[in-house]
């Protein structure tokens, strides 16, 4: 399985795990912090050559598709997440907005380990060919819906925490 990588599709790879790995700890860590901070720059670090170095992966139709596109969104969603926090004193609900754009980057980004998973696993492949390529669309489903409740759950506990002094 490793042989069908590349050189540039293991890098993109390695940074797509390094930024599932930062964002557990981010998400399990507390907020505000400067770990929280240091930690952050290196997820968006790792988020910006995934989203980058997908522009340049092709290989699956030989042109630009959705999947190029959702990383343009994936990319402006994390440079939004940041704006937020560079431009805190001019933007109200700054914090919100950060929240919101930082987790959502991060389901994106789960969705697409989940369809890059069923295109790459031996057996996952296999279910998606029985299932008519659905496996990867119901996994990405069950992935944004949860994330959703988590996200939408504990945002104003997230808030508070960053808020208080």
């Amino acid at each position: 399985m490793l042989a069908d990588y590349s050189t540039f599709g293991m890098a993109h790879a390695a940074a797509a795990a390094g930024a599932i790995v930062l964002g557990v700890l981010i998400f399990l860590g507390r907020k505000g912090t400067v770990r929280h901070t240091r930690i952050g720059w290196a997820y968006v670090a790792c988020m910006a050559w995934v989203d980058g170095s997908a522009l340049a992966i092709r290989r699956l139709t030989g042109r630009l598709n959705l999947f190029h596109a959702l990383a343009v969104v994936s990319l402006a969603m994390v440079l939004a997440g940041v704006g937020q926090v560079v431009y805190r004193r001019r933007l109200r609900r700054w914090l919100w907005r950060h929240y919101q754009y930082m987790s959502w980057s991060y389901v994106g980004l789960l969705a697409a380990t989940v369809n890059e998973l069923c295109v790459r696993v031996p057996a996952l492949r296999s279910m998606t060919d029985r299932s008519g390529g659905l496996l990867p669309v119901a996994a990405s489903a069950v992935v944004v819906g949860s994330s959703a409740l988590v996200i939408f759950r504990n945002q104003r506990r997230v808030i508070a925490q960053v808020e208080a002094p």
